[in-house]
């Protein structure tokens, strides 16, 4: 826990290195959110098949879906989301400039009852 899923549409940069990248989210769940790094799993996913507005701009986007356990305060799930953009915005460099190139990040709760792993480590109730 936390799983961080990266959607990005075809055509943007190749050369983005995600480990890098997802490092460096990893590190703002840590510093703002006292999540420990091992408990990060991220994964990006290229989108082949997407269509933004009428499909005449060829406008792309990354969204980032964050989920963790539930019972963190609404300021510090803004807090690491704002971070989280930043993080992005930075590493699509001038592309994230562009009003083409649309960046979003969405954070959700899991909640605690319906999450299980193996091994339990955090989750008391497992």
């Amino acid at each position: 826990m936390p799983h961080l899923t990266l959607e990005y549409t075809a055509g943007l940069r190749p050369d983005i290195e995600f480990e890098g990248l997802f490092a460096r989210m990893h590190d703002v769940l840590s510093d703002v959110a006292g999540i420990k790094k091992g408990n990060c799993k991220s994964r990006a996913i290229k989108l082949d098949r997407y269509l933004v507005g009428d499909g005449t701009s060829g406008e792309g986007f990354v969204h980032l879906d964050v989920r963790f356990l539930e019972g963190r305060p609404l300021e510090l799930k803004e807090e690491v989301g704002l971070q989280l953009l930043a993080v992005l915005k930075q590493g699509y460099g001038s592309r994230a400039q562009q009003e083409d190139l649309q960046i979003t990040v969405e954070i959700r709760d899991i909640e605690r009852g319906a999450y299980f792993k193996v091994p339990a480590g955090s989750l008391d109730n497992r």
